[in-house]
């Protein structure tokens, strides 16, 4: 093998990539662990703060995180001190919608449990330099933070949005680490029991199991898709494409 297809491989060895099972496969382990250290079932809303402490070994913390123009960082990872950093800046916004405060730090969890390579932690010339394809980062009182920022729809956001478009890599990861926050905050079996004691093919009773949940109406819509327990059309909730199907049959 010579010098170029070494790096070549190294590359491939370097990039994750998660299949949706296996991404529900390890929320489910993780969920499990939470439950066994807790020594009891769990039951919505999950405590995403206790789960990263007792679980994963993260703690929360909130600081001002540097924000560049045309970008809005809710949180980002400091991995080698294990902290999930909250942007002080948006604390308002982030307690006024407690499901959004949540997701964002099950996401940063996410990336810690599936893209962080913790053996290099110790080291962190190499681990910032193996990070630097996947992250991002800006400055904060207690250090660098690795942040996926959400980009504002301003000129220089859609230029940050299309420099990000160029490294291959970061769309997948924010789809698995997205997956991943929404199958801890909503697990599979007991968002799949709920959901099917639920007429899903209402708002209401929807806003009702989101509210149960302490997510978002478009996340807990998102992982009901996912699962196969939901289809939006024209705006309105169906239990099922095959719903939507016959509704369009009988041209209502």
């Amino acid at each position: 093998m010579d010098k170029t297809d070494r790096r070549n491989s190294k590359k491939e060895e370097a990039v994750r990539f998660y299949r949706n099972a296996q991404i529900e496969e390890i929320a489910e382990k993780r969920v499990g662990e939470f439950a066994a250290l807790l020594g009891r079932p769990l039951a919505p809303p999950i405590d995403i703060e206790l789960f990263g402490d007792l679980v994963l070994g993260l703690s929360i913390s909130w600081e001002p995180i540097e924000e560049l123009v045309g970008e809005e960082v809710l949180g980002g990872l400091r991995a080698p001190t294990r902290q999930v950093v909250m942007n002080e800046k948006r604390l308002a916004a982030l307690e006024a919608q407690s499901g959004r405060r949540r997701l964002t730090q099950g996401h940063e969890m996410g990336h810690w449990d599936l893209f962080v390579d913790q053996s290099k932690l110790d080291h962190p010339t190499l681990f910032e330099a193996a990070a630097a394809s996947m992250f991002a980062f800006r400055s904060a009182p207690g250090g660098k933070v690795q942040i996926f920022s959400r980009l504002l729809t301003t000129p220089e956001g859609i230029e940050m949005i299309r420099q990000i478009q160029r490294r291959g890599d970061e769309p997948d990861e924010r789809r698995t680490v997205n997956r991943y926050a929404g199958a801890i905050l909503m697990p599979r079996q007991m968002i799949t029991e709920d959901g099917r004691r639920t007429n899903r093919n209402a708002w209401p009773p929807l806003y009702r199991l989101a509210e149960r949940y302490d997510v978002s109406i478009s996340a807990l819509c998102v992982r009901l898709e996912q699962l196969g327990l939901i289809c939006i059309s024209d705006g309105k909730p169906y239990e099922s494409r095959d719903t939507v199907t016959g509704q369009m049959g009988l041209g209502l």
